[in-house]
């Protein structure tokens, strides 16, 4: 018994369709963002962040860390090798300031948050 060529046209077409599908699946799965995740430790007015992968939980180097807090504001790109910095927030007489923090990296969706620092 032969095999009808509508079959076997219709199973070329749809392996040529699965192989196309699968290379775009591919380049999607590359593209996609990652999220961070931001942990902060407070000492009086000293604001660490500590930047990770927040799938993974791997320590992240490379980030840009922004801190705005009332009356200024202080940045610092993170090395290739280190996920943390600390920051001195200037208190002005007050006892406690909100600062706004926010963290940018290649490659994953930027985080924003907020942290009080104080005494």
């Amino acid at each position: 018994m032969g095999v009808p060529i509508k079959l076997v046209m219709a199973l070329v077409i749809g392996t040529m369709a699965m192989g196309v599908l699968m290379q775009f699946m591919g380049t999607a799965e590359r593209n996609v963002l990652r999220d961070l995740d931001v942990q902060f430790t407070i000492s009086k007015n000293r604001l660490t962040a500590k930047v990770y992968d927040a799938a993974s939980g791997d320590t992240l180097g490379g980030a840009t860390v922004v801190v705005k807090y009332p009356g200024g504001t202080n940045a610092h790109t993170l090395g290739k090798d280190s996920n943390q910095y600390t920051f001195t927030i200037p208190l002005n007489g007050a006892s406690v300031a909100v600062v706004d923090v926010q963290v940018t990296r290649n490659g994953y969706i930027p985080w924003q948050g907020q942290v009080a620092v104080g005494s």
